[in-house]
């Protein structure tokens, strides 16, 4: 079977690391410098020494030079905490495109954060299954665990992904990335965001809607099946009617966005059609998500 990532983009998405102006640290080791004093090889600053430090940390070539005792501080090293909450509802495995852009997208943030040492929760929100990986050592092999997730109809019928993500986001991460279509009710979603801003932690929105679904190619009379309750509804569609659908998800789609800013969390509307190299180096590197 062929991978979704080939080798050379996953060999420069190693060279980069998840950020955020509002992330948090870890307790455990890993590879990232936190903000407080620690036992790493990174050095930060000399200090006065003082009743009680450990006079292994004496410098005293400065000493030497200035007959004064300071001790070097270092930073620690910590890891990040990484949960992805993916949509797996009926809504995101209607198109073969979406759905595989969604995994390569999924794959490829769990793949920099694990490269990087950081922690990693991806939870599969309608196939109900979530993956718990640390360290380089496993950023391969979650790679194949996402291409593998089936699009079958695994999912139990009137699933909201916004619903069943605000039911289980008890866990404090570092960061959050949120993969969604984003076609559920806006009160619904508006809900499950609020609850993520109470944690005052980073999180990015990327909304992944189809071609098809921003600009519906079908007319004439058609029957329509709601992916979500499988509810079949007879419509005629024409120019006027497309054009409603279209106005209706644009203003669908700034609410998410006003949501997002309001609450300070990064928002990224796209679709399956960019390469994934330019959604990653271009789009996530201009909005500050990687570095």
């Amino acid at each position: 079977m062929k991978s979704f990532w080939n080798s050379q983009f996953l060999a420069q998405l190693k060279r980069h690391k998840i950020s955020g102006s509002r992330m948090r640290i870890g307790h455990h080791k890993g590879s990232r410098m936190a903000t407080f004093q620690g036992s790493s090889l990174e050095f930060s600053d000399y200090q006065m020494y003082e009743i009680g430090d450990d006079v292994r940390q004496i410098d005293w070539n400065v000493y030497a030079r200035t007959e004064k005792v300071y001790i070097k501080r270092y930073l620690d090293e910590r890891e990040l905490k990484v949960h992805i909450f993916l949509d797996c509802t009926n809504s995101m495995l209607s198109g073969d495109e979406k759905w595989k852009r969604a995994r390569e997208l999924a794959g490829a943030i769990a793949f920099l954060a694990l490269s990087n040492d950081d922690r990693l929760t991806l939870h599969c929100i309608g196939v109900q299954k979530t993956f718990t990986k640390k360290g380089a050592r496993d950023a391969k092999g979650i790679l194949f665990d996402i291409q593998e997730l089936s699009p079958k109809r695994e999912v139990l019928d009137n699933t909201l992904f916004f619903d069943e993500m605000a039911k289980g986001d008890r866990t404090k991460s570092g960061v959050s990335f949120i993969i969604s279509d984003g076609l559920e009710p806006i009160s619904v979603i508006e809900d499950a965001l609020r609850r993520r801003s109470i944690k005052k932690e980073m999180t990015y929105f990327i909304q992944l809607l189809d071609e098809e679904e921003v600009a519906p190619a079908y007319k004439g009379d058609v029957k329509l099946i709601d992916s979500e309750n499988h509810q079949e509804v007879n419509v005629s569609l024409n120019r006027q009617l497309v054009g409603k659908y279209q106005e209706r998800l644009l203003e669908h789609n700034k609410q998410i966005e006003s949501l997002c800013r309001k609450w300070g969390f990064g928002y990224l509307r796209t679709n399956s059609l960019p390469p994934l190299n330019e959604v990653f180096f271009k789009e996530f590197k201009e909005n500050g998500w990687i570095r």
